[in-house]
C-alpha cells in the first residue's frame, strides 16, 4: 500500500548509532554516504584514472556506487528516481528531435510534481527522502533534452555561446547516461553538473596537465573544503537538533522579550542554512577528490575548482543586498533555472517562467510560495533602494561606511524573515510570526517601492545625443536585478 515508504525506506542498520548520538537515521545513513562517497573519490582518482582503467569503467563504476548509495539511504522509495531518469531515456530515443526538449520536460517534472504532491499529502513530517535526489535528477535530465534539441535542431547562429558549448550532437549511450545521473558524487544532494563538462571528466580532458605532465591536483582546495564542512557538521551536531526553527513558535519563546524572541529567530534561521553549507560544500570536495570541477585559471594561474560549487557561504553571509544572497546561493539550480527558462522563455514573460518553475521544482508546500513570493518582493525593493539611495553615500567614506552597515543587517532581517516559512512549509508557522511582528518586513519593502523614489528620487544623469543615459540605465537595472 502507497505510504512512508513510498518516499523513504532506508536502511536500517545504522539504527542504535543514531539513537546513541541522538541524530534521526534519515540523517545517520545520509552523513554516512556522503564519507562513503569522500573515500571512494580519493580512491577513483587514484586508482581508476584515464589510462589505468578503461574508460568504460570509469564510466560505470560512479553510477554503480551511486544507485547502491541511494537504495542504502531511500530503500525501495529508489523506484521513482530510475523510472523518471529510465523513462526520460526512452523518451530521447524516440522523441523527434524538434521536440524532445519538451516531451522530456513534460514528463521528468510532470514525475516530479506528482511526486510531490503525494509527498504533501501523506507526510506529516519532514525527512531527507527521495523527492531530493530526483530534483538533481530532473535538472540533469532536462538539460540533455535542451543540449540534444540544440545541437541537432538548432543553426549555430542561432545559440548562444553557452548553449553551443553544451550542445550534443547525438544522445549519450545508456551507460554515459546512467553514469552522468547517478554519479556517486552529485546523485545525493548535487549539484546539477552539466553533461559535455563531465563527459571531458570521464575522458580525462577535464584537467589539463601542469609543468611535471601530471594534471593538477585538486587534493589541497579538496582538504580545505572537507575541513569546512566538517566544522559545519560539528555545529549541527553540537546545536542543530536543539535550536529548530519550531522553538520560536513555542510558548515559554513566545513569553520572552520581543528582542529575545527575534534573536533565536534569526540564530535558528542561521543553522538551517549551515545544514545546506555543510552537504553543499561536502559535495563541492567530493567532486574535486574524484577529479572532477575543475574550472580554469584565475589571474595569477592557480587552478581554480569552483565548478561543481553550489554555495559560497561568506558570500551569503556577508551580503549587503538580498541579490548578492542569491548570487551565493544554489548558484548551479540558478544556472539550470536560467538555461531552462529565463533564455528560452518569450521575453514579457521570462522572470514569471522562472519564478514558476523553480517554484514547482521545490515543490507543493504553501511556504515554499510564501517564501518565492517574499523573496520576489524583497529582490526589488532591494534594487530599487539601492538605485535611491546609494549614489548619495558612495563619495563620502564615513556615510558610505552607514549605508553598508545599515544595508548588512537589512539584508540579514530579510533573508530570515523570508526563508521562515520554506524550512516550515506549511502555511500557518510562517503566517504566524509574520502576523506577530506585523508584517513589518513586507509593509517595508511596499514602502521602499512606492514611496522612496518619490522622497528620494534615483540619481539623474545627463541626457547624450547617442543615447548614453538609457544605455547606463539598461545596465544598472540589470546589474540590480
Amino acid at each position: 500500500m502507497p505510504g512512508v515508504h513510498t518516499f523513504y525506506d532506508g536502511c536500517q542498520i545504522l539504527q542504535p548509532f543514531a539513537d546513541a548520538i541522538g541524530i534521526e537515521i534519515d540523517r545517520t545513513n545520509f552523513v554516512v554516504a556522503m564519507f562513503i562517497n569522500l573515500c571512494f573519490a580519493y580512491i577513483y582518482r587514484t586508482r581508476m584514472g584515464p589510462g589505468q582503467v578503461s574508460r568504460q569503467v570509469r564510466t560505470v563504476a560512479p553510477s554503480i556506487l551511486g544507485i547502491a548509495l541511494c537504495f542504502f539511504c531511500f530503500g525501495r522509495a529508489i523506484k521513482h528516481l530510475l523510472s523518471n531518469a529510465l523513462i526520460s531515456y526512452v523518451i530521447m530515443y524516440f522523441a523527434p528531435a524538434k521536440h524532445v526538449h519538451k516531451l522530456v520536460f513534460l514528463f521528468a517534472m510532470g514525475y516530479l510534481l506528482f511526486i510531490h504532491f503525494y509527498r504533501f499529502l501523506i507526510l506529516t513530517s519532514y525527512y531527507l527522502d527521495i523527492t531530493g535526489p530526483i530534483m538533481v535528477a530532473v535538472e540533469k535530465i532536462t538539460m540533455i533534452a535542451f543540449n540534444l534539441h540544440d545541437g541537432v535542431v538548432k543553426k549555430e547562429s542561432e545559440l548562444t555561446p553557452w548553449q553551443k558549448r553544451q550542445q550534443l550532437k547525438k544522445l549519450p549511450s545508456f551507460l554515459e547516461y546512467m553514469s552522468y545521473i547517478f554519479n556517486f558524487q552529485t546523485v545525493l544532494t548535487g549539484p546539477v553538473n552539466f553533461y559535455s563538462d563531465y563527459e571531458k571528466f570521464l575522458d580525462g580532458t577535464h584537467v589539463p596537465l601542469d609543468k611535471s605532465g601530471k594534471p593538477h591536483s585538486p587534493t589541497k582546495v579538496a582538504t580545505k573544503k572537507c575541513i569546512e564542512a566538517l566544522v559545519y557538521m560539528i555545529i549541527i551536531a553540537t546545536l542543530g537538533s536543539t535550536y529548530t526553527p519550531e522553538l520560536i513558535t513555542r510558548s515559554d519563546y513566545l513569553a520572552l522579550p520581543i528582542y529575545k524572541w527575534l534573536f533565536w529567530w534569526f540564530f535558528t534561521i542561521q543553522l538551517i542554512r549551515v545544514t545546506y553549507y555543510f552537504a553543499w560544500v561536502l559535495a563541492d570536495a567530493i567532486c574535486n577528490l574524484s577529479g572532477f570541477g575543475f574550472n580554469g585559471f584565475d589571474e595569477q594561474g592557480n587552478p581554480q575548482w569552483t565548478l561543481c560549487t553550489s554555495v559560497y557561504p561568506y558570500k551569503v553571509e556577508m551580503a549587503q543586498s538580498f541579490k548578492e544572497t542569491l548570487d551565493g546561493w544554489n548558484t548551479l539550480t540558478g544556472e539550470w533555472l536560467r538555461q531552462i527558462a529565463y533564455e528560452r522563455a518569450p521575453k514579457n514573460i521570462r522572470t514569471l517562467s522562472t519564478y514558476v518553475l523553480s517554484a514547482v521544482w521545490h515543490g507543493v508546500s504553501v511556504g515554499y510560495y510564501m517564501t518565492f513570493m517574499t523573496g520576489a518582493l524583497m529582490t526589488l525593493a532591494g534594487s530599487t533602494f539601492r538605485r535611491c539611495m546609494r549614489w548619495r553615500f558612495v563619495d563620502n567614506p564615513q556615510a558610505k561606511l552607514v549605508y553598508d552597515f545599515v544595508s548588512f543587517w537589512a539584508t540579514k532581517v530579510a533573508l530570515a524573515y523570508t526563508t521562515y516559512p520554506f524550512v516550515m512549509m506549511n502555511l500557518q508557522p510562517g503566517l504566524f510570526v509574520y502576523q506577530r511582528v506585523f508584517f513589518f518586513v513586507h509593509v517595508s519593502a511596499l514602502l521602499i517601492l512606492i514611496v522612496l523614489p518619490k522622497v528620494f528620487p534615483p540619481q539623474r544623469k545627463p541626457k547624450t545625443s547617442d543615447g548614453t543615459e538609457q544605455k547606463e540605465k539598461n545596465a544598472e537595472l540589470k546589474k540590480d536585478l
